[in-house]
């Protein structure tokens, strides 16, 4: 008997030290990582996010502001939609810019401005708001250089529909270092069009801008954008306020909810 418990005893300690190796082998790690971290949304919209009311076939009615803000610290691409297809109400977004005299050796924005309409998405490129003593242009910044055969490069816009592609147009607009140059210190939006109002009509204008007689000109305080598709770029910590335009059509009548979306 006595042989017997001391073989036992030997048993029991040689199953008790491979445990112990085993479960050493199963909590060895070399490191360990963790990560907690708070996601804060990147795009957020404010201003008068629901519209109601009563309106009339063929009546062309304005929705509230609506703000679009990148909160992010690079450039997010946005898609402005609705689901007005098929409704017989034909939606657009409008934006405002203000355009202002600027000091031509250091690009300070002071004396005369002026506020014109654009369209940010739609079908077609409407401005409204050029006054009449001027000349609206969209100026691009070419491969060529700043200056090379300047009044042939630039398009001349007009009150109305304006038969023009998106804006930027990147086939011939390459932009600039538009936040970083210096001319344009309190600018957020980097990427866009410039549009300028020329004092004028379009022979003069035009000639002012060969000849680079430009004093009494005002240039845009920021880019704009003009997609179709509403495909809209935001630089960082940028912001565009948009004003919903829906255009009813003159046979409708019944209750219409349109949605629009910023993804």
């Amino acid at each position: 008997m006595k042989k017997e418990t001391k073989k036992n005893k030997v048993l029991v300690f040689s199953v008790l030290s491979l445990f112990a190796i085993t479960l050493v082998a199963a909590i060895g790690y070399y490191a360990i990582f963790s990560a907690t971290f708070t996601v804060n949304p990147a795009v957020i919209t404010s201003g008068d996010l629901v519209f109601e009311g009563d309106y009339y076939g063929g009546q062309e009615i304005s929705g509230g502001e609506i703000t679009i803000t990148n909160n992010a610290p690079s450039d997010r691409i946005i898609n402005i939609s609705d689901n007005s297809e098929g409704t017989g109400v034909n939606v657009s977004y409008v934006g405002t810019l203000e355009l202002s005299q600027k000091n031509l050796d250091t690009w300070t924005l002071e004396g005369e401005t002026k506020t014109i309409n654009y369209t940010v998405v739609g079908e077609t490129f409407v401005v409204s708001g050029i006054p009449d003593e001027y000349t609206l242009i969209y100026y691009p910044n070419l491969v060529s250089g700043w200056y090379a055969g300047i009044s042939t490069d630039v398009t001349v816009l007009n009150n109305g529909v304006n038969t023009i592609g998106d804006l930027p147009d990147t086939s011939i607009d390459v932009g600039d270092d538009y936040c970083n140059n210096t001319y344009n210190p309190n600018a957020t939006q980097c990427v866009g069009a410039k549009l300028w109002l020329i004092l004028g009509d379009e022979t003069i204008a035009l000639a002012k801008l060969d000849n680079w007689s430009m004093a009494d000109t005002l240039f845009e305080t920021e880019l704009i954008q003009y997609n179709s598709g509403g495909i809209i770029t935001l630089s960082p910590r940028a912001s565009l306020t948009i004003t919903p335009i829906y255009d009813i059509g003159a046979y409708e009548s019944g209750d219409y909810n349109i949605t629009t979306t910023v993804a």
